[in-house]
């Protein structure tokens, strides 16, 4: 009985020669495997424009005017005083949030925060239909209704949504 021995060696470009040797006297035998040639597909050109196409101008982005404050700083004192005793609270806590989210402007707005109190949409639709008040999101410039729902978010002690402006 004769033993075989087999060994492959790979030539590159997919080439790969084996080379078989057993021990019966004198047998060497090499294969030389080669791939299957595949099908070329031929690639058609694609066909150039007659003309070269004029560029349409973007339009200019006509910039929003700054919104106005809906009440002056007199009557944002004044709803804070109110609101912070009807819930309790502490005025000078809501007046220190205002300042530290808004700089007191009602109309501020900050991408999806708006409002005094920087209130984003979800959080505002909470808190509102909480009270049972409008939740609608457009309300967040109202400087009234804005202090009135800081000032209930303050009497549930819920300040966790101004991270760095809530007073403690």
């Amino acid at each position: 009985m004769f033993a075989s021995l087999m060994i492959g060696i790979a030539l590159g470009t997919g080439v790969f020669l084996v080379i078989t040797r057993t021990n019966a006297p004198r047998v060497l035998a090499e294969h030389i495997v080669r791939p299957t040639p595949t099908p070329t597909t031929r690639v058609t050109p694609a066909l150039q424009p007659t003309s070269t196409p004029t560029p349409t101008p973007l339009p200019t982005p006509t910039p929003l005017p700054t919104p106005t404050p809906s009440a002056s700083s007199q009557q944002i004192n004044e709803f804070i005083e109110r609101f912070s005793a009807q819930y309790g609270v502490d005025p000078n806590k809501v007046r220190f949030t205002a300042i530290c989210e808004s700089g007191f402007n009602p109309g501020a707005t900050n991408g999806l925060y708006a409002g005094l109190f920087q209130f984003d949409p979800r959080t505002w639709q909470t808190y509102r239909n909480r009270m049972g008040k409008d939740a609608s999101v457009a309300l967040r410039a109202n400087a009234e209704e804005a202090v009135q729902t800081a000032a209930y978010v303050y009497s549930i002690n819920a300040t966790g949504i101004w991270p760095h402006c809530a007073a403690h």
